[in-house]
């Protein structure tokens, strides 16, 4: 009995191992719909795990870091030209440089620095920053679809260039507007010492933040310091690595349906302006020939008609000096930050068609543009202490732009300043007006001349002239009589007692 049990036992195990192995299947990440719905956090970090699934030769995940509410600020790299990728040529992927390199933590991937002359092939896109702007998301989203599933389409500037996406900055704060309140704008950050919660984290950046707003309960607080935020702080990092290979910086915004350039912290235009107004009118002409909407280009300051201190964009082009930087508003006032579902998908393509084109023309302009040896940069025209928070600086240059600035820009001027004046200081200065009439003596009169009371009107005068009598016809009409000719009422010509004079 021992020796069949053991047979048996041979032969079972050596059925088990002559039996087919079946291969390990590999998890299918579902697709989630990003062109005609608004998608949850989850959502989009989904759909960007199944563009990694899907083609993971040329496109990587990157992670820049948590946010208060330890939620992932993610990134999306784009890079046809890399040695991973198969549907190159194998000469072409032995030139081609790594796909990516592990960061410092050595738990994540970061973009590889490329080095050499002509290193500045990156484009580098940011949407969400403002909770509430959720069509900028999805428009980000709609590029990234165009550049991965659609990528045959797109081939020739995936070739010229690499692109970094970023669809959404403020995950918290996105996510609070979808549940909450949408309308919020800030990040969910609460502040030491404050019921109020938020910061606005285009106001975050290190370029003359001094001068932007102090008050925490606005919309548009600026933070305790640069970069104070979490999320502020991720993108600094990934900008100031990736510095030296980007060159065209883009941050979505709506809805004011134009595309800006620097700078946004005062009104002066920065050296390359004609390059960067060619940049904006080459995405302005792409959107008009696709469906006839017509944007507004020109400076930030000018086209917002104010100051703008901290802002993302300012800093990419003004501290790390990346050769192209735009902001670009999405459509329309009508349509508010969150327009219909059924607009999703016609704002993402008409979106892509500008930027498309002005990644084209970015990459035409590279050579065009050297900004290191340009001057220093222009002050704002309101500067404060970093450490006392009070103003220290006043400029009493002036700040209107010149109609050369191009664009849009040159149609409309800033308004002037009017002084402030208080109520009692306005009735100080009737008061002395009215002592100085009293004082001065009235003027002296001709003979026979007088002087008109406040108030009246010549004609509710008394006559103190007596009628005039003239020769010739009387009022019986046969002449030879002193006729006296007489005005209605009895009254004299106005003319002839009060002269002219008396009037002006």
């Amino acid at each position: 009995m021992a020796a069949i049990s053991k047979r048996n036992t041979q032969t079972a195990k050596d059925r088990s191992r002559d039996a087919p192995i079946t291969p390990l299947r590999r998890m299918v990440i579902p697709r989630p719909d990003i062109l005609h719905t608004y998608l949850e956090y989850k959502q989009i970090n989904q759909y960007m795990e199944y563009l990694v699934q899907r083609y993971p030769h040329f496109v990587r995940m990157h992670s820049l870091g948590l946010t208060h509410e330890k939620r992932e600020v993610r990134a999306l790299e784009i890079n046809w030209m890399n040695s991973d990728n198969v549907e190159l040529s194998p000469l072409i992927r032995e030139q081609a440089p790594r796909s990516f390199d592990i960061a410092p933590n050595g738990k994540s991937t970061v973009p590889v620095v490329h080095q050499g002359e002509h290193c500045r092939k990156t484009v580098f896109i940011e949407a969400g920053t403002h909770a509430r702007e959720w069509i900028t998301i999805s428009t980000a989203l709609n590029c990234i679809y165009q550049l991965t599933e659609r990528y045959t389409r797109n081939i020739e500037v995936l070739r010229k260039l690499r692109f970094i996406i970023v669809p959404l900055v403020n995950p918290d704060g996105y996510e609070y507007s979808r549940t909450k309140n949408a309308k919020w704008r800030k990040n969910r950050r609460p502040h030491k010492s404050s019921k109020f919660v938020g910061t606005d984290c285009n106001r975050n950046y290190d370029i003359f933040w001094n001068s932007g707003p102090s008050k925490i309960n606005r919309n548009t607080y600026k933070g305790e310091c640069p970069f104070s935020e979490p999320e502020t702080r991720a993108m600094r990092n990934m900008l100031n690595r990736m510095s030296s290979n980007l060159l065209f910086f883009l941050s979505l915004h709506s809805y004011g349906q134009s595309i800006m350039y620097p700078w946004g912290y005062c009104r002066d235009n920065p050296l390359y302006w004609r390059e960067l107004s060619s940049l904006a009118n080459s995405g302005k002409s792409a959107i008009k020939s696709y469906n006839g909407r017509e944007y507004r280009t020109g400076s930030i300051s000018c086209l917002t008609k104010r100051t703008i201190a901290g802002s993302v964009v300012d800093y990419v082009y003004g501290v790390l000096k990346v050769p192209m930087a735009l902001v670009m508003e999405l459509p329309s006032r009508e349509l508010g930050f969150q327009p219909p579902v059924e607009m999703i998908s016609q704002i993402g393509h008409e979106s892509w068609y500008g930027i498309r084109e002005m990644c084209k023309r970015s990459y035409d302009l590279r050579l065009q543009i050297v900004r290191e040896n340009e001057p220093q940069l222009p002050r704002p025209p309101r500067c404060e202490a970093g450490n006392e928070g009070v103003a220290t600086e006043t400029l009493t240059a002036s700040t209107e732009e010149s109609t050369a600035a191009g664009g849009d820009c040159a149609k409309s001027k800033p308004k002037k300043k009017r002084a402030k004046r208080t109520v009692r200081a306005t009735h100080d200065e009737i008061l002395r007006i009215q002592k100085g009439f009293k004082a001065s003596e009235p003027p002296a009169l001709p003979e026979g001349i007088q002087a008109l009371p406040a108030g009246l009107f010549p004609r509710q005068l008394e006559p103190r002239v007596p009628p005039v009598k003239r020769s010739g016809l009387s009022r019986d009409g046969r002449g030879g009589g002193d006729g006296v000719i007489l005005t209605s009422h009895g009254k004299p010509p106005i003319s002839s007692t009060m002269p002219l004079g008396v009037f002006l």
